[in-house]
């Protein structure tokens, strides 16, 4: 595949398989792009349901129609509400009774059981995105919905062609018999239903005990006083092996991205604005709070885009690890350092690991838009999807292609994690406007789960997966005070600041370099940035770019020197 060329307009075609009517044994196809999705319902998984208006809140079925021991969570997004999903570990027969029990007492306005696709649980809300040609008019569209049984709920944020619908019917049937006749319309270039997914965010490291000693033992570590670059007076930058590794983790000297060399160039440039689309960012972290732009939570819809701080889950900690990798203050003289001393982080919530997981597709895109539209040069995203994401991928192109809407037409840098399964990369990342980042350790080798293939474009350092080593992992920002996960991943004495793990930590890294490029010579296109990065990285692995280690791991300091060296 040409990584260097934008792809065709999505086309989407959708066939309903002939079936028995048992809704265990339906199923559904989907083209999208090219590419094959097959539904299948698993009820066992558990349920989806809107409420009708009649039926109060979620609490008034608990205990009635959903078991006290079910985990019910609510879907949440732009002007969604009522729609929650039913996780059990009930017989599929249970919850096709249960599904049948709230359509009859009128409990529900919508019920479907939930649905597996590339071995990924995928829930069909009663909603579908559409992209029109540029001259269909709303009135053309209107007569098209009515027709297939949805409605116009809003045309999507920031673009002019595509629009969320509502779908009228009760069931999954109803879904996507709607997306089957709509793709017929000659006006219409694609439609998709709108999926939620829960977002597949990479691995923290679970401490094996062995921290009694680290912080003595590496803080000792230091750089020789010969060696060159600048090194910030950051408490525990000894510790951080991915920005300057001198054999302190354990690992081989060198393996590193060999940041202080490069901040001999730039620490970054306040202008350059990095978003991390995660699960929120602590907005008041002390080495944060200076580095940090406006962001937007998609998930409450308002401007506090701050993880949810009742969750016991240490994944709600993932987005303040990765906005600290890229852009936590330098040469403050207190916990670490980003790759970038500078430059902005604009914090994005569009996902969650606590009591709202399942997150729409049109979540995500609106997420992507609004990002580009608000500034951002350069999106870092640590969690993805086994599933092609049509509506996520429509967005992609608006910010990336030439002359659309990121960094006034040279197009956003968009910098994803390949994942943590040692298969295929992901999807977002396996699209050809996306970089796509593996995980190297501490002596420069793949990490066993870094996922591979001919998408990857380039490694960076990654810590472990549960029961590794601790000290190879890579130290950041942790949500601050008792809030966070450094009493339970990292070292319980070091407060505001954990273990990160995974290619959850190698893309922000990768990120921060490409926040470095643009400081220097911030014109560069995004296809520009990924040659930079790309062609300076350090050769690993086969000669040249191969599946494992794509061109190789990145080097900060090269990237510069390459930029600088082309545009002297």
């Amino acid at each position: 595949m040409n990584r260097w060329h934008f792809t065709r307009p999505i086309v989407l075609l959708v066939a309903l398989l002939s079936c028995p009517a048992s809704a265990s044994t339906r199923a559904y196809t989907v083209n999208a792009g090219g590419e094959r999705l097959e539904f299948m319902p698993q009820p066992e998984k558990g349920y989806v349901i809107k409420l009708a208006e009649k039926a109060g809140d979620i609490t008034a079925l608990t205990g009635v129609f959903i078991r006290a021991e079910d985990s019910p969570r609510p879907i949440k997004g732009l002007d969604r509400h009522g729609v929650w999903t039913v996780e059990t570990n009930s017989p599929a027969g249970r919850n096709e009774n249960a599904i049948r029990s709230l359509r009859a007492g009128g409990q529900v306005a919508y019920a479907a059981p939930l649905f597996s696709s590339n071995g990924e649980t995928v829930v069909i809300i009663p909603e579908i995105v559409v992209r029109v040609k540029a001259s269909t008019e709303i009135e053309q569209l209107k007569a098209l919905c009515e027709k297939a049984g949805c409605t116009i709920k809003k045309r999507m944020e920031f673009t002019e062609q595509e629009y969320l619908l509502e779908v009228v019917g009760s069931d999954a049937e109803a879904v996507f018999a709607a997306v089957g006749q709509l793709s017929q319309a000659a006006c219409v270039e694609w439609v998709c239903p709108n999926t939620a997914f829960q977002p597949q965010l990479g691995d923290q490291v679970v401490p094996d005990g062995a921290v009694a000693d680290q912080r003595l033992r590496i803080a000792s570590a230091g750089q020789d006083a010969n060696t060159p670059g600048v090194f910030p007076n950051d408490e525990y930058f000894p510790m951080q092996w991915h920005l300057h590794n001198t054999g302190q983790s354990g690992g081989t000297s060198g393996a590193d991205i060999r940041a202080p060399e490069a901040w001999e160039i730039t620490t970054g440039d306040p202008n350059i604005v990095v978003a991390v689309l995660d699960c929120g960012v602590d907005t008041s972290h002390p080495d944060l709070i200076g580095n940090l732009v406006a962001g937007y939570d998609f998930l409450e819809n308002d401007p506090f885009p701050d993880p949810i701080y009742a969750s016991p889950l240490p994944n709600d900690t993932h987005g303040t690890g990765c906005a600290g990798l890229i852009a936590a203050q330098g040469n403050n003289s207190i916990g670490v350092t980003g790759v970038t001393w500078n430059c902005k982080v604009m914090p994005i919530r569009q996902a969650a690991q606590g009591y709202a997981r399942a997150v729409t597709e049109d979540i995500g895109a609106t997420a992507i838009r609004w990002a580009a539209a608000h500034g951002a040069d350069i999106l870092s995203q640590s969690g993805g999807w086994n599933d092609p994401t049509p509506i996520i991928h429509s967005a992609i192109v608006d910010i990336t292609r030439p002359g659309g809407i990121g960094r006034n037409g040279k197009g956003c840098v968009l910098v994803y994690a390949a994942a943590n399964s040692n298969t295929s990369v992901q999807y977002s990342a396996r699209y050809p406007e996306v970089i796509a980042v593996g995980a190297t350790d501490h002596q420069d080798l793949r990490w066993g789960y870094s996922n591979y293939g001919p998408e990857l474009d380039i490694m960076a350092p990654g810590g472990p997966l549960p029961g590794s080593a601790l000290v190879s992992g890579i130290w950041t920002t942790d949500i601050a005070g008792s809030r966070g996960a450094h009493a339970t991943i990292g070292d319980p004495a070091i407060t505001d600041y954990f273990i990160f793990g995974g290619t959850s930590a190698s893309a922000p890294i990768v990120a921060g370099v490409a926040a470095l490029i643009l400081s220097v010579e911030p014109n560069l296109t995004n296809d520009e940035v990924r040659h930079f990065l790309c062609r300076s990285a350090k050769d690993l692995g086969d000669p040249g770019r191969d599946d494992y280690y794509g061109w190789g791991r990145v080097d900060a300091r090269a990237a510069l020197d390459m930029v600088l060296l082309n545009f002297a």
